[in-house]
């Protein structure tokens, strides 16, 4: 195994275009014979399989290991080489053929935090598409305490909630259906949709935003008839309280 970094320059932050551009025309435009590196995002930061630099190069642009934030490797990234029984350790720039080792500082780069786009579902409004952060303070902040993952889909899709909804004083927001239209659990506070399928949360397809938006786009009232719970959906107003 490969121990690596990837770094790729963050276009917001680029005011001389010097992304995807050769080594030797952006030193030519710097007038140094460095790369500015704190234009770059690590975007990447694991162990591949890989022999050679060129495997590196081979992976990311037909494979997306899990963690990676960036898009396809391109010209003007740059491959940290951390540990390895075949490649030897450095900076590898991504050039118009090939790569080439070059001077990097690693702590002037950033380490962005990954975003995720997620269906949003509160008590007494529509549920809404948004991003929210990946880190767990992030994740938490968006439920409003601890997480819990809760899993009622056969696809790989969870639902991410408060671990304490149902104790600490939490509205009722959405009840969860089974295949017979009958309420299986109700959820408690805010929570939000999100992919499930690799080790870490992901954000959710085109057609998966489609599907759960619609699913849970109403707030529902929910009260008793004998032993049973039922649920009404309900357009909110915008008097509609937060709750």
């Amino acid at each position: 195994m490969t121990d690596i970094k990837i770094y790729q320059v963050n276009l917001d932050r680029d005011k001389d275009n010097l992304a995807f551009v050769p080594y030797d025309k952006v030193t030519e435009m710097q007038g140094i014979p460095e790369i500015n590196s704190s234009l770059y995002d690590k975007v990447y930061e694991g162990a591949v399989e890989a022999s050679d630099i060129e495997d590196i190069y081979r992976i990311f642009n037909l494979e997306k290991p899990i963690g990676y934030k960036g898009r396809f490797l391109s010209v003007s990234d740059v491959v940290e080489v951390i540990e390895s029984e075949d490649i030897k350790p450095g900076f590898y720039y991504c050039d118009f053929i090939g790569f080439r080792i070059v001077p990097f500082d690693p702590d002037l780069a950033k380490d962005p935090e990954n975003k995720l786009t997620v269906v949003m579902v509160e008590p007494g409004k529509e549920a809404k598409v948004t991003e929210i952060g990946s880190s767990l303070e992030a994740l938490q902040a968006a439920v409003g305490g601890y997480i819990e993952a809760y899993y009622p889909f056969e696809e790989e899709v969870c639902i991410v909630c408060n671990d304490e909804g149902k104790f600490n004083g939490m509205s009722p927001c959405r009840a969860v259906y089974g295949e017979d239209k009958q309420i299986m659990d109700i959820v408690f506070g805010p929570f939000f949709i999100c992919g499930c399928g690799g080790e870490d949360f992901s954000s959710l397809t085109e057609d998966q935003i489609k599907r759960y938006t619609e699913m849970f786009k109403n707030p529902e009232h929910f009260y008793r008839i004998g032993d049973e719970i039922k649920a009404e959906p309900y357009e909110p107003t915008a008097e509609e309280p937060s709750r």
